[in-house]
């Protein structure tokens, strides 16, 4: 298997259907690939429109159970399952097209890790003033605290040779959104190279992130910090 495709999911019944349809139309470039579909303990239609997504096309595989464990979770459950060279996962809200994976995938040819960087001067983001500046402080903040050189700490977008992805997701400790800050981290400390790949960004309503979460993150980004400490230390 060449590519996994990994798309967490988590109450998406509203956008999987026009997000999973461009992903297909996209991957009908591709050879030897899979889409995985990760249901991370919907209380919606998720799980059914999964199914349906599945019984029209034969490269879309669902991995689903019953409690949310978050999407740090529902990305380890996905990275396990995968059995493709090349590993990235993608958010389901549509905020990035799926064309863009064409660019990640060449990349990975060439380095460990590959990551969708919002920040840099060739992308294209359509967001609000208020997400723009907490997105700046929040990268300034984490970059500070652990010694990262990140421009975009945040986005859904991000692949990896496979056998860096399951190293990486196996030994994750964080949950929700701050695993990806952990991810960097552990990049860092184990020396794997990486890029950070100019993208097309939306925002999207109904965004799982909200405008002031990145500032609740930064007081769980302090205890996580501790425990990478300690786990070092053992």
């Amino acid at each position: 298997m060449d590519l996994s495709i990994i798309v967490p999911a988590y109450n998406e019944e509203k956008r999987m259907i026009p997000f999973v349809n461009d992903l297909i139309k996209f991957s009908k470039k591709l050879k030897n690939y899979e889409i995985i579909l990760v249901n991370d303990g919907s209380k919606d239609r998720t799980l059914e429109i999964m199914e349906s997504l599945k019984n029209k096309n034969k490269y879309i595989q669902i991995v689903s159970y019953e409690k949310n464990k978050g999407k740090a979770g529902a990305l380890k459950e996905g990275v396990n399952f995968a059995s493709g060279n090349k590993i990235l996962f993608i958010d389901a809200d549509g905020s990035i097209p799926p064309y863009e994976i064409d660019e990640m995938v060449k990349k990975l040819d060439d380095y460990d890790v590959v990551v969708g960087n919002r920040a840099s001067k060739d992308s294209k983001v359509t967001q609000s003033p208020l997400r723009k500046m907490t997105g700046l402080m929040f990268n300034k903040y984490v970059n500070f605290l652990f010694n990262l050189d990140i421009n975009d700490n945040l986005c859904g977008f991000k692949g990896f040779k496979k056998e860096i992805a399951k190293e990486l997701f196996n030994s994750l400790i964080s949950k929700k959104w701050i695993f990806d800050v952990e991810l960097f981290y552990r990049i860092k400390q184990k020396g794997y190279s990486l890029f950070q790949q100019p993208i097309r960004w939306i925002n999207k309503k109904d965004s799982k992130i909200k405008p002031f979460d990145p500032i609740k993150m930064a007081f769980q980004l302090i205890l996580l910090k501790k425990s990478l400490k300690s786990q070092k230390k053992a």
